[in-house]
């Protein structure tokens, strides 16, 4: 996910009777496939509604495996929130200059994360033997209670199927970190897709990846392929906009701005918001109606996840995993089968 400091829309909490009903009502997308044009059983391929392989509970999302908690996207923190028993691990995937899918969020090796020689450079320009070489273990001033790693090392996507093989039943969020503002930096889409969706058949584990976009061009490469992989829609800001690169097929003038109206279009199972962009009970609900779960990003503060499940979100990406599964066990929420 982007780090963006939106204002925060301020609303009251929702009914108890509505929190509840959030426990036993984590599904409410039996209509997707036909308002988003994800039909199950198309030719060619398995007769799976993408519908099918999103989790039955509550989904209770790891942000960069929980990156308030131990190193981002290290292998302590992947270890960490399978010990917790979340949902989802979520991560992101750049690609390496030898097409390697490299879990990290930066296109490039940021300097107040990483020392080793290639400090500064993007990721797309250097090999994965090369990415190696970095030691990417310090400490963030905003995460400040962050157990870290003096020797954490890149991870590639293989390597974090192989950290949750002991989990069979955890879910992946694999977010596609395609620079479309600067396409040079950065992999073509179609190369993203086939390597992730290589790794994960590789491993055993496309019953239990969703493939998530800021970049939507991605998105419909994956339906293409995979119709099985549920795909989740990313937004904030700066990328849903009439001016906006990271569109993909939508036309935002066509769809009058409607962010659901373009989801539809798009033909995706989840909307991702930025958890501060749209006011949680009227937008949930507006989602809901037309099929989509709704699962807003990043929610680290107690108040906020509370305000969401009183919307009726169907989960919740948060740096810190421990904080929400205390939240969710509080109201009696499964976030497990």
């Amino acid at each position: 996910m982007r780090t963006l400091y939106t204002p925060r829309l301020i609303v009251s909490l929702a009914s108890l009777a509505s929190l509840a009903a959030l426990a036993v009502a984590t599904a409410p997308i039996a209509v997707a496939d036909e308002l988003t044009g994800s039909v199950s059983g198309s030719v060619g391929t398995p007769d799976v509604s993408p519908v099918d392989n999103l989790p039955s509970t509550f989904d209770l999302q790891a942000h960069r495996g929980g990156r308030g908690e131990h190193t981002e996207e290290s292998r302590a923190a992947f270890d960490h929130a399978l010990d917790l028993g979340v949902t989802t691990l979520e991560l992101d995937v750049h690609l390496s200059k030898d097409g390697v899918p490299v879990v990290w969020h930066d296109a490039s090796v940021q300097a107040d994360k990483c020392t080793g020689e290639y400090v500064g450079q993007d990721v797309h320009d250097l090999t994965w033997e090369q990415l190696q070489t970095l030691n990417c273990s310090r400490a963030l001033p905003d995460y400040p209670e962050a157990v870290h790693d003096p020797d954490n090392r890149m991870l590639q996507l293989a390597d974090v199927f192989d950290i949750a093989a002991r989990d069979p039943q955890v879910h992946f969020n694999i977010e596609t970190k395609i620079e479309a503002e600067n396409p040079e930096r950065s992999a073509p889409a179609q190369d993203y897709v086939d390597a992730i969706l290589d790794a994960a058949e590789d491993a055993g584990t496309t019953d239990r990846i969703a493939v998530q976009s800021f970049d939507w061009s991605s998105l419909p490469l994956v339906r293409e392929r995979a119709p099985q992989v549920p795909l989740i829609a990313l937004w904030d800001g700066t990328t849903w906009n009439a001016d906006s690169p990271y569109l993909g097929p939508v036309d935002y003038d066509e769809v009058g701005g409607d962010v659901i109206a373009a989801a539809q279009q798009l033909g995706v199972e989840v909307l991702s918001p930025d958890y501060g962009y749209e006011d949680p009970t009227t937008f949930i609900d507006r989602a809901h109606a037309a099929g989509f779960r709704v699962v807003p990003w990043t929610v680290n503060e107690t108040a906020d996840m509370e305000e969401y499940l009183a919307a009726g979100a169907d989960g919740i990406i948060t740096d810190y995993p421990t904080r929400l599964k205390g939240v969710l066990e509080e109201r009696g929420i499964a976030f497990r089968i």
